[in-house]
């Protein structure tokens, strides 16, 4: 007689994700200090026993919900900065995005990383990793489109490391002003900043 692990055992790898990623929904309304277990249970229909089991605790749930949304944000940067075409474009769609990101109803609800990242950060070893890790790999996308760039002479010959650098502050300062209602006016306009201090 079989059994369906779902229901009598440990939740299939399918149903962790889908669990993280409801649990991810959680964390970005609350934070993760105001989220609390019946929270994450209403959040994700899972039972108080299945997610002890599946992620360990609180913090094992967050850890698992803050790397699917760094490893989605990523990936849709790297898909875009990794365009054919020229490289400057392929910079200024990715910026776009974040602009249309920090704006609106989007931007009221900011971005998960920098949410976690001043409210843990400071605190606690396993955020603060983590989300560095996400900064920095986000430098490291923009590096190669800046040389490319350079290489296509498209771009002045500069120090890209920090012109990336300045890219990934530029963003994250964007996805902070947009939760307090700035237009997506005045997101396009930083976009033109960044892109003129770029070429300069």
């Amino acid at each position: 007689m079989t059994t369906n692990s779902s229901v009598l055992g440990r939740p299939r790898e399918f149903e962790l994700e889908t669990a993280a990623r409801d649990a991810m929904k959680v964390f970005w309304d609350r934070g993760y200090e105001r989220t609390s277990l019946p929270d994450l249970i209403a959040g994700t229909g899972l039972s108080r026993g299945s997610l002890y089991k599946a992620f360990g605790d609180k913090k094992g749930l967050l850890l698992a919900a803050l790397d699917l949304y760094m490893s989605d944000g990523l990936r849709e940067t790297a898909t875009l900065l990794s365009q054919p075409g020229s490289a400057t474009n392929a910079i200024k769609s990715s910026l776009l995005r974040y602009a249309r990101l920090s704006s609106g109803e989007p931007g009221r609800r900011g971005c998960l990383v920098v949410s976690l990242a001043t409210e843990m950060a400071a605190y606690d070893n396993d955020v603060a990793e983590k989300t560095g890790r996400m900064f920095k790999r986000l430098q490291q996308l923009y590096v190669g489109a800046i040389i490319r760039a350079q290489e296509n002479g498209e771009l002045p010959e500069r120090n890209e490391l920090a012109m990336a650098r300045f890219l990934v502050c530029q963003i994250e300062g964007m996805r902070v002003l947009g939760k307090t209602g700035a237009s997506e006016t005045e997101m396009l306009e930083l976009v033109e900043c960044a892109m003129n201090m770029l070429s300069q």
